[in-house]
Parts: structure tokens; sequence; C-alpha cells
């Protein structure tokens, strides 16, 4: 049985986890899988494994209207989705946030990570089946993929279905899900069992042995285990070969960079509206090239708090905005005006940078009754702020709340904000604020799997 005629056989959500099969076309297609030329399953060979790999980073890419929806979600940015000054996020909740009939990109975000799973799951069953040791670094990137989606999907609705292996059977997938500290303990034996297999950094472009560290460092603060927490952030700061810049941060989130801050990175060329919804999403609207909507900005508290010097604020840019009939200011990180040639531009998605180990460190640190303001002062000093003394800070909690107005200046944009604010104690505060409850701490799952699935329970509120 071809590969492609099993994906038929599970018409489910969850049925794109073997996408991965149709990828192995004849003429090595990874755009147009074509069933009457999918490689039958037994005919697959280690050979094919870097071709899978491709396939399995591919579907993150399926990204632009769920990558920004925790910054919208949240107090970093401010949208007017619904395009009237009565529709500021979120006044009217539902028109600016993710809802049960798809809302902005939560359907898309589902998919596109159970995708990104599935095509994980057959080359991590496909290496440990036949004991292809000889692609252990093959299986370390495809567990760091699988363990970063169910990140993902754990972030954005708690608990969700696990599927680790190639099910054919429906029966199996379509059950309810796992609880989320299931989840997270998966999503930590993954990236666990991922460090050790795979090498140095060579690519942003690529899975190395620092960005799974990261990934776990970022699990482990989520989880409270703050000493694992510092521990791996400091070895990634130590493996030597990432940076952190001094001069140009928008060379950071350029696609022919030359900074090494970033990690872990997804990327793909502009071809359309639809192709590039960070800069439409961000950026200011025409006469600005990147021609964004332009009912998207950064938060004003937020934007305010750059020192001068601080080389983040070249990445902010205050406009007019004339639906509401004020001064905004908008963000720069993926525009094509200030960092792509129109000619050859890339939207890039940054999923770890090495700043993130700093702020972590600090954090840690302080979580476990430590003010250490050294990781804190070396990442304020390429960035061109200020230096402060422990002595500055009346105790732990008073840095904690420099940590958090700092991971704000420096991430704003890469979809942390709403995880940090969980873990600082201010989503509960904030959706109160909005006339929403802990409910909404998580999303709904989308309409359209809940039919597919009429097993999957629905998260509380909706």
């Amino acid at each position: 049985m071809s590969i492609m005629k099993i994906i038929y056989k599970i018409q489910y959500s969850i049925a794109s986890l073997l996408l991965v099969a149709c990828l192995l076309s004849c003429d090595k297609s990874l755009d147009k899988p074509v069933p009457d030329t999918s490689i039958p399953l037994e005919k697959v060979q280690p050979g094919d494994l870097p071709l899978l790999l491709r396939g399995a980073y591919r579907p993150l890419g399926i990204y632009y209207q769920p990558y920004p929806v925790w910054d919208i979600y949240s107090d970093d940015i401010t949208s007017i989705q619904g395009s009237s000054p009565a529709q500021f996020n979120p006044r009217s909740y539902d028109d600016c946030n993710p809802n049960v009939q798809d809302g902005f990109g939560n359907g898309r975000l589902y998919n596109s990570a159970y995708t990104a799973i599935g095509n994980a799951n057959f080359i991590i069953n496909y290496i440990r089946t036949k004991g292809l040791t000889d692609y252990n670094s093959i299986l370390g990137e495809a567990l760091t993929i699988r363990a970063y989606n169910y990140y993902r999907l754990a972030e954005a609705y708690g608990g969700v279905i696990l599927t680790l292996d190639l099910e054919t059977d429906i029966s199996v997938i379509r059950r309810d899900k796992n609880t989320e500290e299931e989840v997270y303990a998966h999503i930590t034996k993954d990236l666990t069992d991922a460090i050790p297999l795979l090498g140095d950094f060579k690519s942003a472009d690529n899975v190395s042995k620092p960005a799974a560290q990261l990934l776990l460092a970022r699990t482990y603060l989520h989880l409270g285990k703050n000493k694992e927490a510092y521990d791996l952030s400091e070895e990634v700061i130590k493996s030597g070969k990432n940076k952190l810049s001094e001069g140009d941060f928008g060379d950071n989130f350029r696609y022919a960079s030359k900074s090494s801050e970033m990690l872990w990175r997804l990327s793909e060329p502009i071809t359309g509206y639809e192709r590039g919804g960070l800069y439409t999403m961000y950026s200011p609207p025409p006469p600005f090239r990147g021609a964004g909507i332009g009912l998207t900005w950064v938060d004003p508290t937020l934007a305010q708090s750059y020192e001068p010097g601080d080389i983040r604020a070249s990445l902010l840019l205050k406009r007019h905005n004339n639906t509401i009939g004020e001064a905004v200011t908008y963000l720069l990180k993926f525009s094509t005006d200030t960092l792509q040639p129109s000619s050859n531009a890339f939207i890039v998605y940054p999923i770890a940078r090495i700043s993130e180990a700093y702020l972590i460190s600090a954090e840690a640190a302080a979580r476990q009754g430590q003010v250490v303001v050294t990781r804190y002062n070396e990442l304020r000093k390429a960035r061109g702020s200020s230096q402060k003394l422990a002595t500055a800070f009346a105790n732990t909690t008073a840095f904690l709340a420099e940590i958090e107005a700092e991971r704000r200046r420096e991430l704003v944009g890469e979809g942390r904000r709403w995880q940090d604010m969980k873990r600082f104690g201010k989503a509960i505060p904030y959706l109160q604020s909005k006339g929403q409850d802990a409910t909404r701490l998580f999303l709904p799952f989308n309409s359209t799997e809940l039919l597919r699935n009429i097993k999957l329970s629905q998260n509380k509120g909706y």
C-alpha cells in the first residue's frame, strides 16, 4: 500500500500526520506531491531521509497567520482587525482573537503543527525501527521538530492529542485529548533525547544542539524547573558559536543575515499577500513599501520603554493612523522596507534567538532567590542600554519585574509574550480587564476539528 493511500484512510486533520509520505515523489518534488508517484512504504530507503527531513521542516512555514497570534492576544500588540475603533484588541474580544469558527489563524496553527508532527513521526519511527545509528543527527532534528510543535499546541490549547506513531487505525486517533501535563512530559522527553544526537550550530535554518537546549530551557522555565532552565541556558551561552549583535539589530531578521544570534528560524519567499503575512500584519500602510494593512501596532507603554540609544528601537516607526486618528508605533522586525530587498524578499520566522538564553538565565536565577545581573547586563550592553547593579533592585521580585520588561523589549513580535504573561501572573488580570476570565488562557479547538473528531472535548469557556 502506498503511503499516500494510507493518508486517504484517515479523514482527520491529524491525517496530515502522514503527509511526509507523499513528499517522496519520483521527481523529489516537495511542492507537488502526487499520489501516482509516491514511493511505497516498503521502498523507502535510508538515503531518502534527508528529503524527508526537509519535508518535516516545510510545514512549519505554513505559518503566517498563526505566528503573531500570541502577540496580538497579549498586551504587547494592539489590533483593530475588525477595521473600526470599536474593535480594539481585545475590546471586542472574539472579533480580534482566535475563535471556534477559526478566528486569527486558529485552524492553521493546529493543522500546520500536526502536519510537522506527522512528518517527524515517520522519520523517528523509521530510524528507530531499523536501528539506523548513522542517522542520529537526522533523528535529533526530527525529535526537536516534533517537540517544538507539541509545545506550540500545548501553549495554544493546553492538552492535545499525543500521537507518536504512524497510526492508521482511526479509532486510535479519534479520541479525546491527553492532559497538558502529559504533553509537556513528552516535549521534555523528546528534547532530552534529541540534544545528545545533535551537532554544533552551523545554520539557523536547521536544528542544532544549542537550539534544542534553548527550547528545553524555555520548557523548563514554563514548568517551574528553574535550576534546569538556568543550567541549560548557560550551556547555550557558553557554546561559543552564537553571539549577541551589537550594531544592526535588524540584521537578526534578515534572510541573508551575517548575525549569529538566530539559533533556529523558518523562512519562505514572499510570493504574494498570503505568503507575506508578517510584514503585511505589522507594517504601516502605503506609501510604506511594506504595504501593511496598518491595523496592528505596538503597545504605547512598551514603545516608550526603550532607552535612548537602544538599537532595538530602530525597528519601531511612529506614524499617524487614519482609522483612529492618532499616532501609533509600528513594528518593523519583518518589514521589506527596512530588512529585505523587494527583489529578493523572504519572511523570517524566529523560533529561538540566543538573547532568550540570557533572559532565561537571569530569570531562572531570580526565581531561585538570586539577583544575578550578569547576563541581563550583557544583553543590555549589546543593545546599547544602561548597565545596572544588583543593588538597584530591592529584591528578586523587583528584579523579576525588570526581566519581564526586558523580555518585552527584546522579543516583541516573536510570539513569546502570552506565555510570559502567564508565568509572571499578568494574564488573568489582563483578561479580567477585558471582561474575560481564566478560560481564555487557551484557545478553542476549531469547529471543523470538533466535527471530525466528536470525542475531542472543547476547552472550557467556548
